[in-house]
C-alpha cells in the first residue's frame, strides 16, 4: 500500500465531493447534460470512446493536435496516421498519411508525429530518419516547381544561374547576401508527386549528417520522440540510442509554385546541435521516450531510465551557442520526486504550460501546473469510504489520503481506471486530454468538468 499523504484541506474537500469518474456525453453547452456539474472537479471520460470498431484504431501510439484543432494520431500497426476532427469525425484529404512506406518500399511503421504551423506534418518511425507531409500544398495542388534560378549577390554585383540541389544553391537560398532575380520553372509530374508524398525530411546517415554531428555515430541514431517548436525554424527529437536530445535545423530546399499563384520554399532538414546528453541528473537524458515543446521555448522530456523520469529545460541563446538549463529540480517541483513514475512514455504541455505525462504501467495521466505541483490524475477513481470498511488485505485501490469528521476517520481510496496501458497523451486548446489506451485499440477522451463551456465543440 502507498503511503499515507497529506494534501491541502480545499483540493480535499474538491476530491471528497467528486465521487466515482462517470462517462458523459460530449457537450454543446454548459450544464447540459443534466448530471453535469460545473462544481465538480475531476476528469470525466467523454463518450463515445474512439476504437477500432468506429475509427479504425489498430495500434494508435502517438497523438499531436494541429493547430487547427485537428488530431493526427500515429497508428504504428496500420502503417497510417489518421487524421480526425475533435467530434470524432473522420476527414478526408488525408490519403498521402494511409499506406506509409520508406524508400526502399517497405512499410514504415510511424511512432510519433507532429504538426506546425505551416501545416507540415511530421513523423518518425523509430530510424534515424525524420518524414515530413504538407497539406497545403496538397490541398492547393502544386503547380511547378524550379529546375533553376539566376541569382544576384547583393554585396559584389555578381549574378550567378544555379540549380536546385546543389551546394551553391543551397547556400545562395540560404543566404542573406543573395536575391533570386529569374526562376526556371517544371510541371514534371513525377518531380510534383515526389514533392507532394511523405518524403524524407532528414536522414541521420547521410554523409552530411555524420560530418555534422562529429561527436556521435549518427548512422546508428534511433529517434523516439518528435516535437515542433514555436520557431519554425527546428524541431527537436530525441535519439534513444545516444541517449540526447538534438535540434534538427530547417534549410530551404526548393521553391514550388501553387496551383493558385502563391510560390513557397520546401524546407530539408539539417543536424543542428546535441541539446543535452546521457545523466541521471536533471537536464540530462536516460533512454528518452519522448518530447514536446510549449510556445515559450521550454522542451519537456519522458523518459524510463534511471532517476528522473520527466524534464523541463529552457533554451538560453548566447551569440551562437545554445546552453540548455533545467527548470525542474529535485525537492523543488512534485514532477521530479523520485518514484513518482513507472515507465512514462509520454509528456505533453497545453497553451497553459500544464504538464500532462502518461504514467504507462500505473495506468493513469498525472496532471501538473506549470510550476510542476502536482494538480491531479486523469484515468483513475477516487471514493471516500470510511475507515471501518477498509480492509488492506481484501480491498481493492490504494489510500491517497485520510480526514476526520465528527470523530470518524474517511479514507480517500483511489483506484485504477479503465486504462490499460496509456502509452501517449495530448491535450487540445479546449483542455479535453486525449489518451491512446494501445493495447485495446483505442483513444479515450478526458476533459475537467469546471472546464467546459460552450467552446467545447469541434472548431470550425
Amino acid at each position: 500500500m502507498r503511503k499515507i499523504q497529506n494534501i491541502k484541506p480545499f483540493l480535499l474537500i474538491l476530491i471528497l465531493a467528486v465521487g466515482c469518474v462517470k462517462k458523459m456525453t460530449l457537450p454543446t453547452e454548459i450544464n447540459t447534460p443534466p448530471d453535469f456539474s460545473v462544481g465538480d472537479t475531476t476528469y470525466l471520460i467523454l463518450s463515445p470512446i474512439w476504437d477500432n470498431e468506429s475509427h479504425g484504431l489498430l495500434s494508435p501510439v502517438e497523438m499531436s493536435v494541429a493547430p487547427d484543432g485537428h488530431i493526427f494520431v500515429a497508428d504504428s500497426a496500420a502503417h497510417q496516421i489518421h487524421v480526425f476532427g475533435q467530434d470524432g469525425e473522420i476527414l478526408q484529404g488525408f490519403d498521402g498519411l494511409s499506406n506509409l512506406t520508406s524508400a526502399d518500399g517497405s512499410n514504415t511503421n510511424p511512432i510519433d508525429v507532429d504538426v506546425d504551423g505551416k501545416m507540415n506534418t511530421f513523423f518518425i518511425d523509430g530510424s534515424g530518419q525524420i518524414y515530413r507531409w504538407n497539406q497545403l500544398w496538397n490541398d492547393l495542388g502544386v503547380d511547378s516547381v524550379a529546375t533553376g534560378g539566376t541569382f544576384l549577390n547583393t554585396t559584389s554585383g555578381d549574378t550567378f544561374m544555379l540549380t536546385p540541389g546543389s551546394n551553391d544553391w543551397l547556400d545562395a537560398t540560404n543566404g542573406e547576401e543573395w536575391e533570386m532575380i529569374d526562376i526556371i520553372w517544371t510541371d514534371n509530374q513525377t518531380t510534383v508527386d515526389s514533392i507532394l508524398s511523405p518524403h524524407i525530411f532528414f536522414d541521420a546517415t547521410s554523409l552530411e549528417a555524420q560530418f555534422d554531428d562529429i561527436y556521435y555515430n549518427s548512422e546508428q541514431s534511433e529517434y523516439s520522440g518528435l516535437s515542433t517548436s514555436g520557431s519554425y525554424d527546428y524541431l527537436y527529437v530525441t535519439d534513444s540510442y545516444h541517449n540526447r536530445l538534438v535540434r534538427i535545423d530547417f534549410r530551404r530546399r526548393d521553391l514550388l509554385m501553387l496551383e493558385n499563384g502563391q510560390t513557397v520554399w520546401t524546407h530539408d532538414g539539417t543536424f543542428g546541435h546535441t541539446a543535452v546528453g546521457w545523466g541521471t541528473g536533471a537536464g540530462t537524458v536516460n533512454d528518452p521516450l519522448a518530447v514536446d515543446a510549449d510556445y515559450a521555448g521550454n522542451i519537456y522530456y519522458a523518459q524510463s531510465g534511471n532517476y528522473f523520469a520527466i524534464h523541463k529545460i529552457k533554451p538560453t541563446t548566447s551569440g551562437n551557442y545554445t546552453n540548455y538549463p533545467s527548470v525542474f529540480q529535485q525537492g523543488v517541483n512534485d514532477i521530479m520526486d523520485l518514484g513518482r513514475f513507472s515507465r512514462p512514455m509520454d509528456v505533453a504541455v497545453d497553451q497553459k504550460q500544464i504538464v500532462y505525462v502518461a504514467n504507462t504501467d500505473e495506468q493513469e495521466i498525472q496532471v501538473f501546473k506549470s510550476d510542476g505541483s502536482f494538480f491531479m490524475k486523469a484515468g483513475v477513481e477516487q471514493h471516500r469510504i470510511e475507515k471501518s470498511e477498509w480492509d488492506p488485505a481484501t480491498s481493492e485501490g490504494v489510500v491517497v489520503d485520510s480526514t476526520e469528521s465528527e470523530g470518524i476517520i474517511f479514507y480517500v481510496v483511489e483506484e485504477k481506471g479503465i486504462l490499460e496501458s496509456p502509452q501517449a497523451v495530448t491535450v487540445d486548446d479546449r483542455g479535453v486530454i486525449y489518451v491512446c489506451d494501445t493495447p485495446n485499440s483505442r483513444i479515450i477522451r478526458y476533459a475537467l468538468s469546471n472546464t467546459i463551456d460552450e467552446d467545447l465543440v469541434d472548431n470550425p
